[in-house]
């Protein structure tokens, strides 16, 4: 059956009829624009944000570390595999404060060797692994890293740490999502490794023409600038010149923006995953900064038994 043409396109329309008729299909194209860059937004933005991997490389007992394993849940019923490693003084350590670890968007926790690192300086050091990336269940989004973060959170209160006396440690994407954490949980002091303003800064800065783009598909992910206007601890940020991945200028903007406490910045040198080029400089930063924090109140009494929402083996 043929459609008759003055259906679909009136052959002498009055003036105001034509008009209503081609702001009618304007916005019926920018519904679907909308819905296009929309759609792709969602993939787009996990693509470029997450790039797990399952394999776990190596674990604390590899390196003849003492460390507890723990499936933590969070609240959409996921487990998460967490690490906790007292320091080798013994179970309270040396300094009587924990280190939350968060990885960046690359590998998994195994593949991150700032926990090592930071477990030398005698802090009880705990990670966790998001949704996707290691043996870990899900699949990779934002808000799960923040859901898994929550889930560290609370693991290490029940263990006994004291909330005060918690330093959050975010490595590139993992600092987006210790900047969270602290909104919800004040910590005794924030690291930002080589990380960002906010997600879209990244991909802005290599190319500035994709802005306003990036503006509607990444949004405001992961968004530490604006945070660091509410969080009130301690800041240190350790970035280098020479990252190519996350540029320098993000990890100096996120610092200058800083004005409620306390900060520092170390600038060392190398890529973006060269800790251990930088390894005395930043160990030495790392303690002096923590030396210079109020002094832990008490030992933390350290609990026992199960916990609710965590396992101690695979299920």
């Amino acid at each position: 059956m043929e459609i008759p043409r003055k259906w679909l396109v009136p052959e002498k329309p009055p003036q105001l009829s034509w008009a209503r008729w081609l702001f009618g299909r304007f916005v019926v194209v920018l519904c679907l624009v909308t819905a296009i860059l929309l759609g792709a937004g969602i993939v787009f933005k996990n693509r470029f944000a997450f790039h797990p991997d399952r394999e776990i490389l190596i674990t604390p007992k590899d390196l003849k570390l003492n460390y507890e394993e723990a499936w933590l849940k969070t609240p959409d019923g996921l487990r998460m595999q967490a690490w906790r490693i007292p320091p080798p003084s013994g179970e309270v350590g040396r300094t009587g404060r924990t280190v939350l670890v968060f990885h960046g968007n690359g590998g998994n926790m195994s593949h991150f060797s700032q926990w090592e690192e930071l477990h030398s300086l005698g802090l009880t050091v705990m990670t966790i692994d998001y949704p996707g990336y290691g043996m870990s269940e899900g699949a990779p989004s934002e808000e799960g890293t923040y859901q898994a973060a929550e889930a560290l959170w609370q693991w290490a209160v029940e263990r006994g740490a004291l909330p005060g006396e918690i330093i959050l440690y975010g490595f590139s994407l993992g600092g987006g999502v210790a900047s969270r954490l602290a909104l919800d949980h004040p910590p005794a002091a924030l690291v930002l490794d080589s990380s960002f303003t906010r997600l879209r800064d990244v991909p802005a800065t290599h190319t500035p023409a994709l802005s306003p783009l990036l503006r509607v598909i990444l949004g405001n992910a992961f968004d530490t600038k604006t945070r660091l206007e509410t969080i009130r601890c301690p800041l240190l940020v350790l970035h280098s010149p020479e990252d190519r991945v996350v540029p320098f200028v993000l990890g100096k903007e996120a610092f200058e923006s800083y004005r409620n406490n306390r900060k520092e910045m170390v600038v060392g040198t190398g890529g973006h995953q060269d800790f251990s080029e930088n390894r005395a400089l930043y160990l030495k930063k790392i303690r002096d900064f923590l030396n210079e924090l109020p002094k832990p109140n008490s030992a933390a009494p350290q609990a026992s038994g199960a916990r609710l929402g965590a396992t101690e083996s695979p299920p």
